[in-house]
């Protein structure tokens, strides 16, 4: 039996009789109004349930216990949900009876509902003892210069192992002060995103201290709680290879944890927003054997590549992998990283953008990135990154939140549930999004003969963010059209090329073309993408794919070629954007800016 189907075998009982398992949320046009429904109940302590749940607005629904604290729900509900015989998992589980309220809250945080409840507690399950939040003192002898914090939820005693969840140190400031980072620190093992994480999964949590000096022992260029380059070129003292430092804190937080009969196995949990999330990202890529599943969000779109080169450039880690086995000693595992479930993540309205500032990105590296990224974060970084990984053929989960600023909020309950199903060996790929504009379509006939109506249909095309606004048709005869669907005929035999266009309601456009056979063996299938504009030359954007038809008469094909700026409104071309890798000019960035202050990272 898995870990968490113990949970689940245990059962709910409802005043007297079974209770049904959550059934899935469904959306009533007919809420009016928010309310909890929520009777006295006997259980085993390890979840109630909550007869209805139904909020017309935008809301976040916990179960506190009688001492107002949470342990169980912290579930965001989209405006017109309702929830019937909503079974809510307790983390940690009760042990005796007690008052316990089920709450829905708004968007400001302010209670607009709430129910308690006698929940009578029989037959409770043993439990592992948990830990309260404790610092770890350093100790270089073990390998770790720095200190950090551990703490481990009580769980259900089901004698199976579990992994260490692990939230870097983000404090958004350079600072010679490290108690500005202990804080920090603190903060997040008791408040913080993560500490909700682990409550949910009932795995433990570790937090490391790691500095971000302003001069001492090392200038403010070095963004160690990001991982950044100038990071792992440190080559001697304190902070010297921060991420094995890691890694035997997590084996010291192993050996601590064992002694109390809480048994954790080898593989890590990673979770990180903003700068956190670039260093759990970038440590993925170097350690990804010890990686079970990574939740990396507020990306500034720059996910580390798994690649080596793109547009001509050679990619320097932490924007490729070029050179990682000079840094590190050790070449990039693709296969493992492949094996590692990953889930990266950006707010479509996210403005937190790194590269302006010096101490994130070297003049050197900011070249390189706005050449290979592109310059939007969302509409040319993101998108530049999922195909990067779609080239080096290793599997990730890239999502946009849509109308989401630079907040991990509105993803906490995926990633807890990305995390529980990676814990579970569950597949994870419905987490994902293709993103970009990426115009694909299908035609029949498979085998036209000249003078024979074909049906071209561009509905397959794929937009991560936004809507498809306009598609535009040229024919290798000459003629055009306009239309999601149009149809054309070729007066003789012979191969014909057909290129779709696709604008979006963000004023970008993508195209593809492919060949066609009229009068003969059908060549369709076989579709190459073509630029349109000269600059773009990455190997993703200029390669051919192949595809088999999906029945008899039609065939998908197309792929994302290009990307420029359109006026959405005229349909006219206002300049390049970048696809996967177009140049963009440093100087539209502006002067880069170094400020010691938080730019708004959490």
């Amino acid at each position: 039996m898995k870990r968490r189907d113990a949970l689940s075998a245990a059962g709910t009982v409802l005043l007297g009789a079974t209770v049904p398992g959550r059934s899935a949320g469904t959306t009533d046009e007919d809420v009016s109004e928010s309310s909890i429904t929520f009777t006295h109940q006997r259980t085993n302590g390890t979840a109630v349930t909550v007869e209805r749940v139904a909020t017309d607005v935008a809301a976040r629904f916990v179960v506190r216990d009688s001492d107002s604290n949470v342990i169980g729900g912290a579930t965001e509900l989209a405006a017109g949900t309702v929830l019937e015989d909503y079974e809510v998992e307790l983390l940690p589980p009760l042990s005796e009876t007690e008052r316990v309220s089920a709450n829905l809250y708004d968007a400001d945080g302010q209670g607009i509902a709430r129910e308690t409840a006698e929940v009578r507690v029989e037959n409770p399950p043993e439990l592992v003892s948990g830990v309260e939040p404790t610092f770890v003192e350093p100790d270089p002898d073990s390998g770790f210069n720095y200190p950090y914090y551990l703490y481990a939820p009580p769980r259900v005693d089901d004698q199976q192992s579990v992994s260490i969840l692990v939230q870097p140190t983000n404090s958004g400031q350079a600072t010679d002060d490290f108690e500005v980072q202990r804080q920090s620190a603190d903060d997040r093992i008791r408040n913080g995103t993560s500490r909700t994480i682990a409550d949910r999964l009932a795995v433990p949590l570790l937090v490391p201290v790691f500095p971000r000096p302003r001069s001492e022992p090392v200038d403010w260029r070095h963004y160690v709680h990001a991982l950044d380059r100038q990071t792992m070129q440190i080559d001697d003292g304190p902070i010297e290879r921060v991420d094995l430092q890691l890694l035997r804190m997590v084996e010291d937080a192993g050996d601590r944890l064992e002694k109390q009969s809480y048994p954790v196995d080898d593989q890590l949990l990673l979770n990180g927003f903003s700068a956190a999330g670039n260093f759990v990202d970038r440590f993925t890529l170097l350690h990804p054997d010890r990686v079970r599943s990574v939740t990396a969000g507020g990306l500034n779109g720059t996910a580390m590549l798994p690649i080596e080169e793109a547009d001509g450039h050679r990619l320097p880690f932490h924007i490729g992998i070029a050179d990682v086995e000079a840094l590190t000693g050790d070449t990039v595992d693709l296969e493992a990283l492949d094996a590692t479930n990953q889930f990266l993540y950006m707010g479509e309205d996210d403005g937190n953008d790194t590269i302006p500032y010096d101490d994130a990105w070297s003049r050197e590296m900011r070249e390189i990135a706005l050449d290979v990224y592109g310059e939007d974060m969302v509409a040319d970084r993101f998108p530049t990154c999922q195909r990067a990984y779609e080239e080096a053929g290793v599997d990730a989960q890239f999502n946009v939140y849509e109308g989401v600023s630079h907040t991990p909020r509105p993803a906490i309950d995926d990633i807890v549930e990305f995390h529980r199903r990676s814990l579970d060996g569950e597949d994870v790929t419905d987490f994902g999004q293709e993103l970009g504009l990426r115009p694909t379509f299908e035609y029949t006939p498979e085998h036209p003969a000249p003078g024979e109506a074909i049906e071209f249909d561009a509905s397959p095309s794929t937009l991560g963010v936004g809507e498809i606004l306009a598609y535009t048709w040229q024919f290798a005869n000459g003629e055009t059209a306009a239309g999601e669907a149009v149809r054309h005929q070729f007066s003789d035999p012979g191969e014909y090329s057909v290129t779709l266009r696709a604008i979006d309601s963000k004023g970008r456009a993508a195209t593809t073309t492919t060949s066609i056979t009229v009068g003969g063996h059908s060549n369709a299938g076989a579709s190459e993408s073509t630029a349109e504009t000269t600059t773009q030359s990455s190997p993703a954007s200029k390669s051919e794919t192949t595809g088999t038809p999906a029945d008899p008469t039609s065939v998908a094909t197309g792929t994302t070629a290009d990307s420029e700026v359109v006026n959405s409104t005229t349909g006219e071309t206002e300049g390049s954007a970048p696809g996967f890798g177009i140049a963009a000019a440093v100087t539209s960035i502006g002067g880069a800016v170094y400020a010691l202050t938080s730019r708004g990272e959490n």
